[in-house]
């Protein structure tokens, strides 16, 4: 999984200055919620948040393929397009910066730092490279699995919930509340020290009750990581990496439903 997260953290790290433009231009929210990301699978992009701006409706994004900031209207024309491929990201801020002035919007405040802090990768203060077509098919690939899943994990509670990219940790996933009781998180995350690898993870929060582990679901796919900071159970991709579609299918949708099921019954 070396080379899905390696790209993993370039668009980590390109992701950031849309949650720049977000922070920017969207409407507060107190979740923090209005700089969150999506990836969009059809069209290859990483989308920021609709936003006002010279009466017209806006969205900022970046183009995967060619790695362009874009700047779009609600009808899908590029108002604006800068290359990353070459800048670093001091560049590629203050080129944006300059584009959207010229435009007639003002950039007050988008090169401020954000409120929190991602790390510090080895490439961070160099210029931009390109995204290999192999591993860029790879990252949305499984991103594009992450988006079915979660849209799965809705349709099998029965609930609305925003399919989201998290620009700090960077995972896509989904928050709901199928009853009163509890409260279930989801999504794939990025490789980190707890697990060793990317990972799709599932953790209930219960409202008025702790959980007791020790009568949790078990498999050799998935594992139950519990500790001060996170309880939960996750799946490494490491396991789906080379099954066929239909048994990587079967694999995701059997820890789903043992993990899901439990946790509405504690």
């Amino acid at each position: 999984m070396t080379d899905y997260t390696n790209t993993d953290q370039q668009i980590h790290q390109l992701s950031q200055l849309i949650a720049k433009v977000n922070r920017t231009f969207v409407p507060k929210k107190e979740d923090d919620s209005h700089t969150n990301l999506y990836f969009d699978s059809i069209g290859k992009r990483i989308y920021g948040r609709w936003f006002e701006a010279n009466m017209e409706r806006l969205v900022f994004s970046l183009h995967l393929t060619t790695l362009h900031f874009e700047l779009l209207n609600d009808q899908q024309e590029v108002l604006s397009s800068v290359l990353a491929i070459g800048k670093t990201n001091a560049e590629i801020e203050e080129t944006i910066e300059k584009e959207v002035t010229q435009l007639g919007i003002s950039a007050a405040g988008l090169k401020l730092p954000l409120h929190f802090e991602i790390p510090q990768y080895e490439f961070t203060s160099h210029p931009i490279q390109p995204i290999y077509q192999q591993k860029l098919i790879e990252w949305c690939g499984y991103r594009s699995i992450a988006n079915q899943v979660c849209n799965d994990l809705l349709g099998l509670a029965q609930t609305p919930a925003e399919i989201r990219i998290w620009p700090h940790h960077f995972d896509t996933g989904i928050y709901f509340e199928p009853n009163k009781k509890i409260g279930i998180g989801f999504g794939l995350a990025m490789e980190d020290s707890m697990v060793g690898a990317p990972y799709f993870y599932i953790s209930g929060y219960p409202k008025d009750r702790t959980i007791n582990y020790q009568n949790a679901p078990t498999s050799e796919n998935w594992k139950w990581e519990i500790s001060e900071n996170w309880k939960g159970c996750v799946l490494p991709l490491p396991k789906l990496k080379d099954l066929a579609e239909n048994d990587r299918n079967t694999v995701i949708a059997d820890y789903l439903s043992a993990t899901y099921h439990w946790f509405l019954n504690q």
